[in-house]
């Protein structure tokens, strides 16, 4: 193991670029020493990255404060009164207007490959990435690619890909336009023949907390069995449209016990949920989630000529989202659209609190098609809301069954062979997230459809059967 250590009077230096490689089983390790603040490395503005790799792998990163912040682009402020603006203007502002601005492409900390095969081991761990001023414009596709930590593959000539990517116990906060991305050149595929598609491997995105991001807070594109979990996701997509976090043009990712919560819709926001499993996907889970007061809901995406197959949402807790209504489809708690197939949605709770006013607990979209073949099994749709609806448009081949439609009663509610009725006694819905625990005599007890590969716990890892009945909900305990 090689180390490289920076001591606090390294802070401010303008950027930080390294050479060359570590091998397998010692790689090259940046790190602090002594005690004190973070170093700090600022790149003023530096178009690729504050620090930067290239073609390099076996490196692991740690204990720095990263910045790319440019003060002449916003008129002459500090780092601390913008990053102030940010909560002020934007995240604590019911429907702000969408921000556009001429700043350039930056970004915070920048691993890039081209042409090179496969680059391995790279480690981001306990780095605050935060204060990147970077360009955001919605009608501009490039402005996704920039913010704070992008893993970038280009080139053509050679199939390149990473492989063993960590990053975890970060802070990425106040960074414009995205939190965390990776990308590809690599990408062309179909749901059935893989034409250059080369997915990066081994992808772990853990214990992170997200905050006051322009748009998106995670992005996970061309990746096999991304790791997804124990992230906070917290005031995302402030300033412009996006979900706080989905993957696109993956197999067999999964999201797993992270947190999404006060996800921002701007004036006329496309989208502004928690988790989007995002098209030219394969295989996604979502499990053991809290989703909870973000402005519009959860989305299971298709889209023109595309694919989303086999997406597996279970034993999550979706809590009060969709407050406010997408320009196109009105207040939802979870949307599927395009032509989305085989989703399956078991075990979740779908709660819709007193002051939620025509709120559509689960609807259907049209992009080019419609949803097929969607199955909801064992949710408990907890309903306490004023004209709520279901809306399940042209979509085929839905079932429902075995679901609890709890409390209120909805319009165009789906009929069920096995409906779950009576009194779900939660222990205090209102007590998140252990008030949707239940209580004894719960109409909810050993009363679901067992579901094969169910992943043998619910979300507070009681064990859960794959013979016996489930409880319907997210809990699989006794009666408390």
């Amino acid at each position: 193991m090689i180390k490289f250590c920076l001591e606090q009077a390294a802070a401010g230096q303008s950027s930080f670029i390294r050479k060359g490689s570590g091998v397998s089983g010692s790689p090259i390790v940046i790190g602090s020493y002594g005690t004190g603040n973070k170093p700090k490395i600022n790149g003023a503005g530096a178009a690729n990255g504050a620090v930067y790799f290239y073609n390099q792998q076996y490196w692991e990163i740690g204990d720095l404060e990263v910045t790319n912040f440019n003060s002449a682009e916003v008129n002459g402020q500090s780092i601390d009164a913008w990053e102030a603006g940010n909560t002020s203007h934007y995240a604590n502002v019911i429907l702000p207007p969408q921000f556009v601005n001429n700043a350039t492409l930056k970004i915070g900390v920048l691993i890039a490959g081209q042409d090179a095969g496969v680059l391995n081991h790279i480690y981001l761990r306990n780095m605050e990435v935060h204060a990147v001023n970077g360009y955001i414009n919605q009608a501009d596709e490039n402005s996704k690619y920039n913010g704070g930590v992008c893993f970038r593959i280009t080139g053509s000539a050679t199939a390149t890909w990473f492989n063993d990517i960590l990053v975890e116990g970060c802070h990425i906060h106040d960074v414009d336009r995205t939190g965390l991305w990776s990308e590809s050149t690599w990408s062309e595929r179909t749901l059935t023949v893989n034409t250059n598609w080369k997915p990066s491997l081994n992808i772990i995105i853990r214990n992170n907390i997200f905050e006051n991001t322009g748009a998106n807070a995670l992005i996970i594109r061309v990746a096999d069995r991304p790791l997804i979990e124990r992230n906070l996701l917290d005031h995302c997509s402030i300033k412009a449209s996006g979900n706080a976090a989905f993957n696109f043009n993956t197999d067999n990712a999964k999201w797993q016990y992270n947190e999404c919560r006060f996800t921002k819709a701007n004036v006329e926001d496309d989208d502004a949920g928690g988790i989007d499993s995002d098209y030219k996907t394969k295989n996604t889970i979502i499990q053991y989630n809290y989703i909870h007061d973000n402005d519009y809901g959860m989305l299971i995406t298709g889209g023109p000529d595309r694919f989303n197959d086999n997406t597996i949402i279970k034993y999550n807790i979706f809590k009060k989202d969709g407050k406010y209504p997408h320009p196109v489809n009105g207040k939802f708690m979870i949307k599927l659209s395009g032509n989305a197939t085989n989703t399956l949605i078991y075990n979740n709770v779908f709660d819709i609190g007193p002051s939620q006013t025509n709120t559509k607990m689960v609807t259907f979209h049209s992009w080019s098609g419609w949803p097929s073949n969607t199955s909801f099994y064992n949710n408990i749709f907890d309903n306490t809301g004023s004209g709520t609806t279901y809306n399940l448009g042209g979509s085929t081949n839905n079932i429902f069954d075995y679901n609890s439609y709890y409390k209120y009663q909805a319009t165009n509610q789906p009929v069920q062979v096995h409906n779950i009725t009576g009194d779900v006694k939660f222990v205090n819905a209102g007590n998140e997230p252990d008030g949707f625990k239940l209580m004894a005599g719960s109409a909810a007890l050993s009363k679901g459809k067992v579901m094969s590969n169910n992943g043998r716990k619910d979300y507070f890892g009681n064990s859960v059967s794959i013979t016996g009945a489930p409880n319907v909900g997210v809990y699989n305990g006794p009666g408390l």
